[in-house]
């Protein structure tokens, strides 16, 4: 402002002239003016965004008590002091399947973000409107600039707002680092401060083209344009949110999927599955598990529902196709080792260690379905398949070449080199006399010989 007012006297003084060579200089500074900025406007709300999120603790803002207010149709509601552009819509679902009632009752209401997104989006209204401001200044002055489709200035300021949306989007999301050094909980919370972000942004650009249109900045033989243009700005600013989004949600995936592989071979390292005996409860690897994916459930509140269900299914996916691996992989050979960050396949398991894996895998199917999302225990079904078929009483007769179809409707996800590769480690050592347990009604058990021929047979399918 104190520039425009500068340049405003000096040209009552001294008008410009094409011809002078300073004042060329000056009349090209000129038309770069805003471009200028547009640069500087950048740069700065990457800094105040750096510093808005550093002072974030990462934590959901709890939702301000409004008074029951009849909706009036089409009309969207006031504006909640401290939280503009719709941010006080954003409220928690509450998810968690495994609270009580009274914990339920008792949990405070709580928004989706944290306190550092209306900063950030107020110091995007604050730079939009001094980007504007300046902006009408130069055209005050007779500085007229290349034009774009609709209201000149206006576009710039629009351009500035899109390019401060992409630069706060990039600060908020760079603010935790690396998912691997980092809390679950708190990735999740900067991925919805992102998510809230892009929410605000159609009522952010609304505001500031009505505040336009007041002051004169867009003409009405140019509104249908700039309006297009405003369109064209505010999908690209959703778009950078959406590709910041995504990032988050491959970082959470990542950890928490680094966290599930850490647990499963800590837990299952060495772990012997001839186990000569029927469990009545799932091995404590299962229960160790499920506790903690519960507890990354439970941290995803402030996501959006198809991103939190999603999360849901990959890492039950990956529980599913990890214990698939480990169960149906051939065993490695002698003196070979596992690659980095997992374990090798079993190399030894007993009917009872099927039949207890078994438990382990309709456990997991209670805990995915208590979780309250669609077909998550569908994850289980290969695994669930592999394990009942071992155990039928009929898979003798299914493995015979004229039953392939009675076997493939009854277990499709199973296949007949897992199952052969299962066959390769079975065991009858925990069925021997000495020590051995008794095998509950409608499970198979197999001798040495047994095995042999089946393993025979499906071996002989070409």
């Amino acid at each position: 402002c104190l520039m425009a007012a500068f340049r405003s006297a000096l040209k009552i003084v001294h008008p410009s002239s094409t011809t002078r060579r300073f004042d060329k200089e000056l009349l090209a500074m000129d038309v770069d003016i805003l471009m200028t900025a547009l640069k500087v406007a950048q740069d700065e709300q990457l800094k105040a965004t750096q510093a808005i999120v550093q002072a974030d603790r990462k934590t959901p803002v709890v939702a301000p008590y409004k008074y029951p207010s009849k909706a009036e149709g089409g009309i969207p509601n006031p504006e909640e002091i401290g939280l503009p552009f719709g941010l006080a819509e954003l409220k928690q679902q509450n998810q968690s399947k495994f609270m009580s009632t009274r914990d339920k009752g008792d949990k405070e209401e709580t928004l989706t973000f944290s306190q550092s997104v209306p900063l950030v989006v107020r110091s995007i209204h604050a730079r939009a409107i001094a980007c504007a401001s300046f902006a009408l200044s130069q055209e005050e002055l007779g500085q007229s600039f290349l034009q774009k489709k609709g209201s000149g200035s206006a576009c710039y300021v629009l351009d500035c707002v899109e390019e401060c949306v992409n630069v706060a989007a990039v600060g908020m999301k760079d603010s935790e680092g690396n998912a691997d050094d980092q809390d679950i909980d708190k990735a999740v919370q900067v991925m919805a401060n992102v998510a809230a972000l892009q929410h605000s942004l159609p009522r952010l650009f609304g505001t500031l083209m009505r505040g336009m249109t007041h002051v004169g900045m867009i003409r009405s033989d140019q509104l249908a344009e700039t309006f297009q243009y405003a369109e064209a700005t505010l999908k690209g600013a959703d778009k950078a949110c959406d590709n910041q989004v995504g990032t988050m949600y491959s970082r959470v995936y990542e950890c928490a999927r680094g966290k599930i592989d850490a647990h499963l071979n800590y837990a299952l390292e060495g772990f012997n599955w001839v186990q000569k005996s029927v469990r009545e409860s799932p091995n404590a690897y299962c229960e160790g598990l499920i506790g903690y994916i519960r507890n990354v459930f439970d941290s995803l509140g402030p996501m959006d529902e198809g991103s939190r269900a999603g999360l849901h299914f990959s890492c039950c996916g990956h529980v599913a196709e990890r214990m698939v691996k480990i169960l149906s992989e051939r065993p490695l050979a002698e003196g070979a080792r596992p690659s980095a960050g997992s374990i090798a396949p079993i190399s030894k398991i007993d009917a009872f260690g099927l039949k207890n894996l078994s438990s382990d895998v309709n456990e997991f199917k209670r805990f995915a379905s208590k979780t309250g999302v669609p077909q998550l225990a569908d994850c289980f079904d290969e695994l669930k398949s592999i394990t009942d078929a071992m155990l039928d009483p009929e898979l003798p007769d299914l493995l015979r070449p004229e039953n392939s179809d009675v076997r493939k409707r009854k277990y499709p996800y199973v296949s007949l080199e897992k199952i052969g590769n299962i066959l390769e480690k079975y065991t009858t050592g925990g069925m021997s006399i000495m020590g051995g347990g008794r095998a509950p009604a409608g499970m198979l058990t197999l001798d040495k010989k047994e095995v042999v021929a089946l393993l025979n047979l499906v071996r002989s399918y070409k």
